[in-house]
C-alpha cells in the first residue's frame, strides 16, 4: 500500500490550526484542534520520563475511557514542571474546547509543546478555541499540523488508504518533533485518524504492535521530551465489518505505514540535521542486543558528526558498538556504510573508504553492522549532529 506524505480527507474528522496569540512571534498559527462528529474509540501512548508535563497526565486520566472526541494541542508553551496550576490549566483548556462544540470535558484530550515550566495565557487560549472550532474543515489537517510546530521547518503529514471489513478505509496523521527526540514509547506530538470502525482494545492492541519499528525506531540527540504524545482514533464510519484476521492484520499494518513515515518525517527535519541515517545490526544473539548496539550507534555524537562530514570513520562505529555492552567478537565484525563495505573481520578495507566518503554526500544512506553471532537484528533511524543543532539548541529559550 502506498503512503503519500500530504493530508487526506478521513470521514468523521474535522481539524483547524490558528493564531492564538500564544507564541512570540506574531500571526504564527499556535493552536490546532481535532474534532470527531461523536465519541470516537481512542488509544494512547505516553512518554516513559519521570517528569510528565501537565497535558499527559490529563490525557492519560481521559483516554481510560477508551473514547474521545476532541484533541486540543498548543505550541510554545510545553505546561511542563508547572505544579497544580499546570494541571488546573490542562484541563480548563479541555473545558474549553468541550463547551464550544458540545462534549463532556472527559473527551477531550490537551497536548503541549514547547518551551518548559511556563504557562500560557488561557484567556487568548479560549479565544483561539472559539476561532479554531469556527474554521474546522474536512481537509484541515495540514493547518492543525502547522499550529503544533516548535523547531519543526515544516509540517508533516502523511496518508494512506486500505481496504479492509469490506470496506475503503483511510488512514491519515501527522506529527510534529525536531529535537529531544528518542522517545522510547512515541515521540514528542503525533495524531492519527481513521475511520474505521475498530474498538478501543484494538487500536491499543496495534499502537503496541507498530512502536518499536516506528516511532521507537528512531533518535535525533538521544533526549526524551516530557510531553511525548501519541494518540490514534478510529470513528467508524468506514462501517467496515468487525475487524479480525487478516483485516486487522492489514489494518494494523496501514497504521504501521502512517506512523512509520512520520517518523522517518521527524528524523530527517531533525534539528540542523543534513542527513537521515538507518543505522541497521544483524547477526546478533537477540533482538534487544541488536537494538543495544544500533542505538548506541545512533545515538553517539561522534559517529553523527562524522555522517555531517562524509567522513567513513570506521573506529568510531566499532568504538560505539563496542561501549553498548553487548558480547560480540570484534574479529568476525562486518561493516557496510553507504552501500560500500569499509570494514571485514575487524579489519579496515582502506582502499574503499575514498569511495564511501563520496557515498556520504547524499542525503540518505545506510549504515549496517553484521556481528556474525545469530540471526536477530534492529534498526534505528538517526541524522547527522550538525552545527546548526548546537546553535538551535544554545539560543532555544533566548
Amino acid at each position: 500500500m502506498e503512503v503519500r506524505l500530504e493530508s487526506a480527507v478521513v470521514r468523521g474528522f474535522r481539524f483547524a490550526g490558528v493564531a492564538a496569540g500564544l507564541r512570540s512571534e506574531s500571526g504564527r498559527k499556535d493552536l490546532g484542534i481535532i474534532v470527531a462528529n461523536t465519541p470516537v474509540a481512542a488509544a494512547g501512548v505516553f512518554t516513559t520520563s519521570r517528569v510528565k508535563a501537565a497535558p499527559v497526565l490529563v490525557a492519560q486520566e481521559h483516554l481510560g475511557s477508551g473514547r474521545l472526541q476532541g484533541v486540543a494541542a498548543n505550541s510554545g508553551s510545553a505546561n511542563c514542571f508547572t505544579g497544580k496550576a499546570g494541571v488546573r490549566l490542562a484541563r480548563e483548556s479541555c473545558a474549553a474546547l468541550a463547551s464550544t462544540v458540545g462534549c463532556a470535558m472527559e473527551l477531550v484530550a490537551p497536548c503541549s509543546t514547547g518551551v518548559i515550566g511556563h504557562l500560557y495565557d488561557l484567556q487568548k487560549y479560549r479565544a483561539g478555541v472559539a476561532d479554531a472550532v469556527a474554521a474546522l474543515q474536512a481537509d484541515g489537517l495540514t493547518d492543525f499540523a502547522s499550529a503544533i510546530m516548535t523547531t519543526d521547518t515544516h509540517a508533516k503529514v502523511a496518508s494512506t488508504m486500505v481496504r479492509a471489513g469490506g470496506s475503503q478505509i483511510t488512514i491519515a496523521g501527522c506529527a510534529k518533533g525536531a529535537g529531544m527526540i528518542e522517545p522510547r514509547m512515541a515521540t514528542m506530538l503525533a495524531f492519527i485518524v481513521t475511520d474505521a470502525a475498530a474498538r478501543p482494545p484494538q487500536l491499543r492492541s496495534i499502537l503496541k504492535n507498530i512502536l518499536p519499528r516506528s516511532f521507537n525506531a528512531i533518535t535525533v540527540d538521544g533526549d526524551m521530551s516530557t510531553n511525548d504524545t501519541l494518540l490514534l482514533m478510529a470513528s467508524g464510519a468506514a462501517a467496515n465489518r468487525p475487524l479480525a484476521g487478516r483485516d486487522l492484520n492489514n489494518f494494523g499494518m496501514a497504521i504501521g505505514n502512517v506512523a512509520g513515515a512520520l517518523a522517518r518525517e521527524l528524523v530527517r527535519d531533525g534539528e540542523g540535521a543534513s542527513k537521515l541515517v538507518t543505522v541497521e545490526v544483524r547477526g546478533a544473539r537477540s533482538e534487544a542486543d541488536a537494538n543495544r548496539i544500533a542505538r548506541s550507534i545512533a545515538n553517539s555524537p561522534l559517529v553523527k558528526t562524522a555522517f555531517f562530514g562524509c567522513d567513513p570513520n570506521f573506529g568510531r562505529i566499532a568504538m560505539a558498538a563496542g561501549k553498548a555492552g553487548v558480547d560480540f567478537d570484534p574479529e568476525r565484525l562486518d561493516v557496510s556504510l553507504a552501500g560500500i563495505k569499509i570494514a571485514s573481520r575487524g579489519a579496515i578495507n582502506v582502499e574503499v573508504l575514498a569511495g564511501a566518503a563520496a557515498r556520504m554526500k547524499e542525503r540518505e544512506f545506510g549504515l549496517t553492522l553484521d556481528l556474525k553471532m545469530g540471526k536477530a537484528s534492529a534498526r534505528v533511524t538517526t541524522c547527522d549532529l550538525t552545527y546548526d543543532y548546537v546553535k538551535i539548541n544554545a539560543e532555544y529559550t533566548t
